[in-house]
């Protein structure tokens, strides 16, 4: 099997295994510590099929989930400040946000990315872009109900749809908008320019949470 097919594969199918690790983790009632599992493992297990596979692709995509994931908690401290969303204050922090949270992002992003950019691929991006913010607005929020009822974190002083506010769904539609566009130009550059597009990936999660909590919330 070639490495794209086995890449397309392996990603594939972790997205349901990570989901039901979570539903899992839930069950052995861990709390921040399951979250903690769960972002470092299934992120390690990317970087180690990248090592493995000696597959440059993944590589770029993983450094760049990495770079949007720690530029991402700039987002969760301004979330946080809105006091709608709430830590179990008992785990390490980075910032305001729980030490795992930038390598949970990698497993998210490079998920749901990941699809985007074979949807690119197969059509144009202007539908890939569509499809995957709705991606996002549906697949992320499951993410976040399994979370909640997992003890990671929760939310108060908002308007729900289910346990889940409303802003959140908007929130994480428009921050996946750019990822089809922003994943294949991972493919064309060096390293250095790799990391400065994850950052800006992070900045556009920032945009996408203060515009979303803003009219929404």
């Amino acid at each position: 099997m070639k490495n794209e097919n086995f890449r397309t594969w392996f990603i594939l199918l972790s997205m349901p295994i990570s989901m039901l690790a979570i539903f899992l983790l839930d069950k052995v009632d861990w709390g921040w510590i399951g979250g903690a599992v769960w972002s470092f493992g299934f992120a390690a297990m990317y970087i180690i099929y990248a090592q493995n596979k000696k597959d440059v692709a993944m590589w770029r995509f993983v450094l760049f989930t990495i770079a949007a994931g720690f530029t991402e908690l700039i987002a969760d401290k301004w979330i946080v400040d809105t006091h709608t969303l709430f830590y179990p204050q008992d785990e390490p922090f980075l910032v305001a946000s729980p030490i795992y949270m930038p390598f949970s992002w990698v497993v998210v992003l490079i998920q749901i990315g990941y699809i985007g950019h074979l949807f690119h691929h197969k059509f144009n991006i202007v539908l890939a872009t569509i499809f995957t913010g709705v991606l996002g607005c549906s697949v992320i929020p499951f993410y976040e109900y399994l979370a909640i009822h997992a003890g990671w974190w929760h939310y108060e002083n908002a308007h729900f749809w289910g346990i889940v506010p409303r802003y959140i769904y908007v929130a994480e539609g428009i921050l996946m908008l750019s990822i089809p566009y922003l994943f294949d130009h991972t493919l064309r550059q060096k390293y250095g320019m790799v990391i400065i597009l994850g950052v800006l990936q992070g900045l556009v999660m920032l945009i996408a949470s203060i515009f979303a909590f803003h009219f929404f919330s």
